[in-house]
């Protein structure tokens, strides 16, 4: 059987049957890099065919804006982003899985892995404006303090709750996929999982930051060419925009973030 149960390539039994028929340098150069062919073949292809259409769908569904660009170089990169996301973090996974079969001690690598298991181990919690900031508010009165505090925290917590919804359904979505079709990372050990934790967030960000820049050249309606450009360089663009329209986006923001669709 050269395909799966869902039409996908099988490298290995592929190699099974074809092996006799090859080269004999040709079968010792595939049985050399037999973890990667696998890998390429029967877990990356398999994984990637349902996971990049289903996170474009998340990605229009967290940031709905995108569905009303229209020119050209935008929508190419918009289309792009998922699958480089996903080739990001199933390829650093990847690594991490072959690094752990060959014996390599991944704290060489990463000698903070110790601080890392908290950062990455443990749940957010949102910030909060406490008392210890109440001196620098002396100009207003106790209950007008009190009044601000659990206004700007409910307004933290409010925000809080948006990010780490919309996080929780790209991890979700992700590990949903990985840990169906790549069943070898089970057997992952403690200090590799978190890695792989770093590897889930970290590239998160990375998209989220991105994500959050097309939105704002949207909204700003600044010309396509900062799409894919470096991000000093758009920032710096975004700095030097008029504050109305700077604001303007910031409006559109919250409220998306309130829960208005937009």
């Amino acid at each position: 059987m050269l395909y799966d149960q869902e039409g996908d390539p099988n490298f290995d039994a592929w190699f099974s049957q074809n092996q006799r028929n090859f080269p004999k340098e040709l079968v010792d150069f595939l049985k050399e890099h037999y973890d990667t062919f696998h890998f390429l073949f029967s877990i990356y292809r398999k994984i990637l065919k349902h996971l990049d259409p289903a996170m474009h769908e998340l990605m229009l569904k967290h940031y709905p804006v995108f569905r009303t660009e229209q020119r050209p170089a935008v929508l190419e990169y918009l289309d792009d982003l998922p699958t480089l996301t996903c080739d990001a973090i199933l390829i650093k996974i990847y690594h991490l899985w072959l690094n752990q079969k060959a014996g390599k001690n991944i704290r060489d690598s990463f000698p903070d892995i110790d601080k890392w298991r908290d950062f990455y181990g443990k749940p957010e919690t949102p910030d909060t404006i406490d008392e210890s900031t109440r001196p620098d508010y002396t100009w207003i009165s106790d209950a007008e303090w009190e009044q601000y505090r659990d206004s700007e925290n409910a307004s933290l917590l409010e925000f809080f709750n948006w990010e780490e919804k919309r996080k929780f359904e790209f991890v979700d979505l992700v590990q949903t996929y990985i840990f169906k079709y790549y069943k070898e990372i089970e057997n992952l050990n403690p200090d590799e999982w978190i890695v792989y934790a770093m590897i889930i967030r970290d590239e998160y960000e990375c998209y989220k930051t991105i994500c959050e820049n097309v939105e704002l050249l949207i909204d700003c309606k600044m010309p396509e060419k900062y799409v894919d450009c470096p991000i000093d360089e758009f920032q710096q663009a975004y700095s030097s925009l008029d504050k109305e329209v700077k604001d303007r986006a910031t409006e559109l923001r919250n409220r998306r973030i309130a829960g208005e669709e937009i």
